[in-house]
This record gives structure tokens, sequence and C-alpha cells, in this order.
């Protein structure tokens, strides 16, 4: 058996092996890449808390619906804003 047999077999025997490791690493960065999106989006739906908090208070609202629907609204515009970035 000469070096190109050798290495044929060595590959036929790992080729499964190298293919379930390679969908693995490609789920593990599609994971990674959701989770990042969710952090930025989390980011967001808090600064719209704040801000809705200040607009609630300086409006004569209630500060925790300010809250609510300024974290809603930050929500809101991250997923739009993040969905354009992964596009």
């Amino acid at each position: 058996m000469d070096k190109t047999q050798a290495d044929a077999i060595a590959q036929a025997i790992l080729e499964p092996d190298l293919r379930v490791q390679e969908e693995l690493r490609n789920k593990r960065a599609l994971e990674s890449a959701h989770q990042a999106r969710r952090r930025r989006v989390a980011w967001f739906a808090l600064a719209g808390c704040g801000i809705g908090a200040a607009i609630a208070h300086f409006g004569g609202v209630r500060v925790s619906l300010g809250v609510i629907w300024g974290g809603l609204a930050g929500s809101a515009i991250g997923w739009l804003v993040t969905r354009r970035a992964a596009v």
C-alpha cells in the first residue's frame, strides 16, 4: 500500500466525523449569531425603557406605563434594525 492509498483510506474513515464536526460548527455559529441579535435587541429595549420613563415623568403620566411602552417600542425598533443588519 502506498501513501496515496493510505491517505484515501484514512480520509474515508474520518470523513463522516469531519462532516459531523462541520455541521456542529455551523450550528454553533448560527446559535451564536441569534444570541448576539437578541442581546442587541435587549439593549434597544433597555434604552427604550429609559426614554419612555423620562417622557412619562415629564409628560405627567405614570412612569411604569412609560417604561412598558418605551420598552415595547425599543424592542420593536431593535428587531427591525437588527433584521436589516442580519440580511
